[in-house]
């Protein structure tokens, strides 16, 4: 094989390497290229083409041509609902505010209820865009419907070809690597594991936090996996695996973090430690490095798996000593659970690489996050907020004729999607520095120089390229560097060419000052939502929610199930909780925020034990082996879920020590030694994951 010149290796040095740069420059390149266009075109606002470039832009060609696809799809819908409307409302004030308000709040509302969310809100953006034509310019309402779309057309057009022929960044290759990394992630979460039984130190904080970041890994591999299907060699069927294989990571990971919760206070490991627990994680670790090179390969060839033979001897040994270990001191039974749920997984990844039949599980229906919502009076709330905020931006910039009261109706629209006044406030000041910063920048240009096409082109590349690599390289600020592209765009490119005045970087400013009063006026005075009120809301859905699944999974048959999945709002109410914590507050906040950290965690533990109950217990096995031992354990079911209900926390502790007083004394019991191994597990695991949310309650 040829070695490479120095030369090529020279140049190879300078080719952009990092998905941000190589991102970044294909940005700036697709935004000088709409933006020529727009003025070889002569059309009347280049910097929409521009404009929509940088907001469409992603580190991922799937990324970018699924958000382009919405984009003009909501222009071009909302272009045309907002032509039609403006016919129908010319004459009339009444009618002509009212369509604003509702067009606004329908918009909002299914962003927040659909998966094509961000296509609604294109639409009644365009929509009001158009409408509001009518208090300018009555006669300039179909240039602007047909015309907007076009600009926004060239910019998607533009950014979806340079997704593909610029410096591609191709989601499936991320999603290889994030794979990749995860499997180490769980090697380094089984080493300490080990360390932490066979040094008798049962304290997993570590172990939680690193499991919590294989959680938020999984689940931004999951959320980009979607738009992979807009590249090129990839069908759906590989998407479908893929993301099977994740949900697999996914329930590996609960069950580690159940373990942890289970096992949070002090356990004599004494017995357990003198097992042979390094022959199972060696053969633990030997299958999980296998499954990673044959995921690599993308081999189909069968595997040998090691973990199920090396559980069953270690069982074996159990069995030969039963007499020596007390149901008492638990862990033993449970820890053995888990290494079988860890077995289950790796079966569960092995037929999926190897193309398999999969077992077959347990099916239930699944009330989704957009089932949920549609019953949720506070997206209703939000959405009505959102187009009061537009008509007060609408109705002060009617009074005043202020410039860019257009701008300052965007703004209004783009704060009021916020869900809490915490939001608000966060976007709000970086909408302003990025605004400051782009229309700096271009001002100070114009200052330095003459501005002539070659220097309008270069100076446009370079300040888009450095915002958006900004933009990537540091996602908590991503918002500033959107804003100073957008500010940058609209400053320099102007009709005909290069810029000739500062009306629209300045009126823009104006616009957004205006948005930010009007959204902030209606969030503080109407539905007032801190985000302290927001985050005890969530909390209580996530009771009420939990609750609903356990009454579901312990006592309706499983093909039968209704269950909320509440990845969602687990997910929501844990960034606001982080984000918190990063804000200096005083001493009664910082107490307050105590408090809610512990009730989201107490819920946390309950969602966890939930899913290890649906998961991995045999439940009707469970009750049939309850009944051996004369234990009803049917009436402590229906028990703990009024309690639940009630918020019974007494009621939950009493319900607990019967249980603690089962555990204790099970081994009196002739059925202790008539049942299966297999049985006997199961039904502990049961009973202390019974025990587990009998003391959450709440």
């Amino acid at each position: 094989m040829p070695q490479p010149s120095p030369i090529e290796i020279k140049l190879f040095s300078y080719w952009p390497q990092s998905v941000e740069n190589r991102a970044a420059l294909r940005t700036a390149i697709a935004a000088v290229t709409a933006v020529l266009i727009s003025f070889f075109l002569h059309l009347e606002t280049p910097y929409w083409s521009g404009m929509t470039v940088v907001v469409v832009s992603n580190l991922y060609t799937g990324s970018i041509i699924d958000k382009a696809f919405l984009r003009i799809i909501g222009t071009v819908v909302g272009a045309l609902l907002g032509f039609y409307v403006a016919g129908l409302v010319a004459n009339s004030f009444l009618l002509y505010l009212m369509s604003c308000f509702l067009i606004v709040t329908i918009s909002v509302y299914y962003y927040n209820l659909s998966a094509a969310g961000y296509a609604y809100l294109l639409g009644g953006l365009c929509a009001f865009i158009v409408i509001s034509q009518i208090a300018i310019n009555p006669q300039n309402s179909f240039l602007v419907a047909i015309w907007r779309p076009v600009e926004i057309g060239i910019g998607v057009v533009v950014s979806a070809i340079s997704a593909y022929a610029i410096f591609p960044n191709h989601l499936k290759d991320n999603i290889f690597f994030q794979i990749h990394a995860i499997f180490d992630d769980f090697s380094a979460e089984f080493e300490r594991l080990l360390e932490c039984i066979l040094s008798g130190d049962l304290v997993f904080s570590d172990i939680a936090k690193s499991n919590l970041e294989i959680k938020k890994k999984v689940r931004k591999a999951v959320e980009l996996i979607g738009a992979m299907n807009h590249e090129l060699g990839v069908t759906k069927e590989r998407t479908d695996e893929l993301r099977a294989f994740l949900d697999t990571f996914y329930n590996l990971a609960r069950q580690l973090q159940y373990l942890i919760i289970t096992f949070s206070q002090p356990k004599d490991l004494t017995a357990i430690q003198h097992l042979p627990l390094q022959n199972i994680f060696d053969a633990i670790e030997h299958d999980l490095r296998l499954l990673q090179n044959t995921f690599k390969m993308q081999s189909s060839v069968p595997i040998d798996l090691k973990t199920g033979e090396s559980i069953d001897a270690l069982e074996q040994k159990i069995r030969d000593e039963k007499l020596s270990y007390s149901v008492q001191s638990d862990f033993i039974f449970a820890f053995i659970h888990f290494l079988q749920q860890i077995n289950q997984s790796y079966s569960l990844m092995q037929a999926l690489l190897t193309r398999s039949p999969i077992p077959t599980v347990q099916q239930y229906q699944i009330i989704s996050r957009e089932q949920r919502l549609q019953s949720d009076y506070n997206l209703v709330k939000q959405s009505i907020k959102a187009g009061l905020s537009v008509i007060l931006a609408l109705g002060f910039w009617l009074l005043t004729n202020w410039p860019g009261g257009l701008n300052g109706i965007i703004s209004s629209l783009i704060l009021s999607i916020r869900k809490n006044l915490f939001e608000m406030k966060y976007f709000s000041i970086h909408r302003l520095m990025g605004c400051f910063l782009g229309g700096g920048v271009a001002i100070l240009s114009l200052i330095i120089l003459e501005m002539n096409l070659y220097e309008f082109i270069w100076v446009l590349f370079i300040f888009v390229w450095g915002f958006t690599y900004f933009m990537f390289k540091f996602p908590k600020y991503a918002y500033i560097g959107l804003q100073a592209n957008i500010a940058l765009i609209i400053s320099l490119a102007q009709q005909g060419g290069p810029p000739v005045s500062l009306d629209p970087p300045l009126q823009r400013l104006a616009g957004i000052v205006i948005g930010i009063v009007a959204s902030l006026l209606v969030a503080n005075l109407i539905w007032r939502a801190d985000v302290w009120s927001i985050l005890n809301r969530y909390l209580t859905k996530l009771h009420g929610y939990i609750t609903f699944n356990m009454s579901q999974i312990l006592v309706v048959a499983g093909d039968r199930r209704s269950l909320h999945d509440l990845a969602n709002i687990f997910w929501v109410s844990r960034g606001l909780i982080e984000s918190l914590a990063d804000e200096p507050l005083n001493e009664i906040k910082q107490n307050k925020l105590t408090q809610i950290r512990e009730k989201f965690e107490s819920l946390v533990a309950m969602q966890a034990t939930l899913s290890h109950i649906s998961a991995t217990i045999n439940l009707k096995q469970a009750l049939e082996t309850a009944h051996l031992f004369l234990f009803d354990a049917e009436t402590c079911q229906n028990q703990l879920i009024t309690q639940y209900k009630n918020h019974d926390s007494e009621g939950g502790l009493v319900l607990s020590q019967r249980f603690q007083n089962l555990l204790a004394h099970i081994e009196e019991n002739p059925a202790y030694h008539a049942i299966s191994d297999a049985h006997l597990r199961n039904f502990l695991a049961y009973i202390n994951a019974l025990n587990q949310l009998s003391m959450r309650v709440q």
